[in-house]
């Protein structure tokens, strides 16, 4: 007749539940990190058409319209080719200042321009529907 089964030591039942405490926090911890940033990837999508936050966007909704990216590359304005004329902040959603070079009056700008550091601006052409 087989003898009493020997108890495992209590060491060794205490450190795995702290193994398990340990991994459930980290797991938490890296599930609050993850899925803000998935978020602003998928808000940066919606609004802009690029993935990627830190890019330019291909896209900028503007006056309840759409500019997409002008062909040319981001280009040096200065004296009096700089346009004049800011967008409100009401009507942007790209957290960078806009700028227009007529006011906006009746009419609805068919170019505007995000600034993107001193000088240096990038041309945003209307779309030319809704």
């Amino acid at each position: 007749m087989p003898g009493p089964c020997p108890e495992e030591p209590r060491g060794n039942r205490l450190e795995d539940e702290m193994k398990k405490k340990r991994v459930k926090l980290l797991a938490r911890i890296l599930l609050i990190a993850v899925i803000p940033f998935l978020a602003l990837l998928v808000k940066n999508r919606y609004d802009f058409g690029e993935w990627d936050p830190r890019s330019l966007p291909n896209r900028i909704g503007c006056y309840d319209r759409t500019y997409y990216v002008g062909p040319s590359s981001p280009s040096l304005m200065n004296g009096g080719q700089k346009p004049a004329c800011a967008v409100s902040n009401s009507d942007n959603r790209t957290g960078r200042e806009l700028f227009t070079s007529e006011p906006k009056g009746d009419l609805v700008p068919v170019v505007i321009y995000l600034k993107l550091s001193d000088g240096r601006y990038q041309q945003y052409i209307l779309s030319g529907g809704q």
